[in-house]
C-alpha cells in the first residue's frame, strides 16, 4: 500500500512559489537518481563525444538579463577558449550561468556530453548537496559568467519561484539523457 500526491501545474508552481524546500527537495531527489545513474554508467564504459546533445538553455533572455544585474552577488568572470572552468571531483563552491559565449561539459575523462551557450546554466548539483563535482566543463569559446555562491543560490530558490523552476526543467532532461544511455 502506498500514497501518492499527484499535482497539476498550477499546483506543482503554487508549490514552488509557497515552498521553496519543495524545489530544493526535488532537485536534491533527481540529484540522487542523476548519481545512481551516472555511477551505473561509470561501471558500463566511458562516455563518448559521439551523443552530444545539443545545446542546452536553462534561463530565457529576460531571466538572464536579471541574474546579471544584480541576483548574483559576485562579478561575472571570464575565461578564455580553451581554459578549464571546473573539475569534475572537485568541491563546488559556485554554480555559474553562462552569459556570453559557450562552454562544453564532459564526464569521466571523456568527451563532451553537453553544451552550454548564453542562458546555460552548470554547477547547481554541487550546490544543492554539496557534494564533489559530477562533471568538467571547459571554455569552448572565450566566454563570460555569472557565478553564484550557495548563499545566493539559496536566497534566489527562496525569492524567486521562477529561478527554482527553470533550474528543474535541465536536471530532468539530463537524467533523461543519462538514462537513455545504459544498456
Amino acid at each position: 500500500a502506498c500514497n501518492v500526491i499527484a499535482l497539476d501545474d498550477k499546483q506543482f508552481h503554487d508549490g514552488l512559489r509557497t515552498k521553496p524546500e519543495f524545489a530544493l527537495m526535488l532537485m536534491s531527489m533527481m540529484i540522487g537518481r542523476l548519481r545512481e545513474t551516472i555511477a551505473k554508467l561509470a561501471e558500463q564504459t566511458t562516455l563518448r563525444g559521439d551523443a552530444v546533445v545539443s545545446e542546452s538553455v536553462v534561463f530565457d533572455p529576460k531571466r538572464l538579463a536579471e541574474l546579471a544585474e544584480g541576483l548574483s552577488s559576485d562579478e561575472p568572470v571570464y575565461f578564455d577558449r580553451g581554459k578549464s572552468i571546473v573539475q569534475e571531483g572537485q568541491m563546488g563552491l559556485r554554480m555559474y550561468v553562462v552569459i556570453e559565449g559557450r562552454v562544453a561539459v564532459s564526464m569521466f575523462g571523456g568527451g563532451v556530453i553537453e553544451r552550454l551557450g548564453p542562458g546555460g546554466a552548470f554547477g547547481e548539483l554541487a550546490l544543492i548537496e554539496q557534494t564533489p563535482r559530477l562533471a568538467s566543463v571547459v571554455a569552448d569559446t572565450d566566454c563570460q559568467l555569472l557565478p553564484i555562491n550557495r548563499a545566493a543560490f539559496l536566497m534566489l530558490i527562496k525569492t524567486s519561484p521562477e529561478f527554482a523552476a527553470s533550474l528543474l526543467g535541465p536536471l530532468a532532461e539530463r537524467l533523461r539523457l543519462l538514462t537513455a544511455r545504459l544498456k
